[in-house]
């Protein structure tokens, strides 16, 4: 259990690197220089970097260290067709056995979202967004699908933030609090094929449509 902690404690400062700007495309990340900022062993910082290497976010260079992977626009679609066929899937499939207190859940991070919009901290509320992503899917009560969806959006904002970052701005971030905004109110309506296609176009809201299809980063 420690042992799994201290992994998952190494992942998610790696992730959080990632997606506050500290690393970079450029930057290599080694075992040693993990282990002395966070103070752990060798042990959980190589099987976390393992794990994130097995996901596609980072790539073992020989006796140099790990670098982030590149995504190209055709990373990104892949990814959000993914993405869209999953957690529709699960709206579908879930959709007349969600609660009133599940969707009292939702509500409260969707109020998150736009509270930490108006503050201008991102990360926050990029961690409130995907974690309105992660919850609707986990009323389909499937472990596995679960799994795979974290991991899929993990790589998703980090995708989104290599294109993006310096672009983004507060119109730009609120669009997708907005649509889960709908997509709740519709699921209290009851209207199964609006709730999906309100998904399915949130999903879908940063489709790079101005680079040249495999134009790497």
């Amino acid at each position: 259990m420690i042992s799994t902690s201290l992994k998952e404690r190494v992942y998610s400062s790696v992730i959080h690197g990632i997606i506050s700007g500290e690393y970079t495309v450029d930057t290599v990340l080694s075992e040693n220089q993990l282990c002395k900022k966070l103070q752990v062993s060798k042990s959980p910082v190589r099987e976390a970097l393992v794990e994130l290497c097995s996901q596609g976010i980072l790539r073992s260079v020989p006796r140099c260290g790990y670098i982030i992977v590149r995504y190209t626009d055709r990373n990104i679609r892949d990814i959000l067709q993914f993405r869209t066929m999953l957690e529709c899937g699960c709206l579908e499939s879930s959709f007349d056995r969600i609660t009133p207190t599940q969707l009292r859940h939702l509500e409260e991070i969707v109020t998150r979202e736009f509270s930490y919009l108006s503050e201008r901290d991102r990360l926050d509320y990029w961690d409130d967004t995907l974690n309105f992503h992660l919850t609707l899917a986990s009323f389909a009560d499937n472990e596995y699908i679960y799994n795979q969806l974290r991991q899929a959006l993990n790589t998703s904002i980090r995708a989104y933030l290599q294109f993006y970052w310096d672009k983004w701005d507060d119109s730009f971030l609120a669009e997708p609090s907005v649509l889960h905004r709908q997509l709740v109110q519709c699921i209290r309506d009851g209207d199964r094929q609006k709730s999906i296609a309100l998904l399915e176009k949130d999903i879908n809201t940063f489709l790079i449509l101005d680079r040249k299809p495999d134009t790497p980063v």
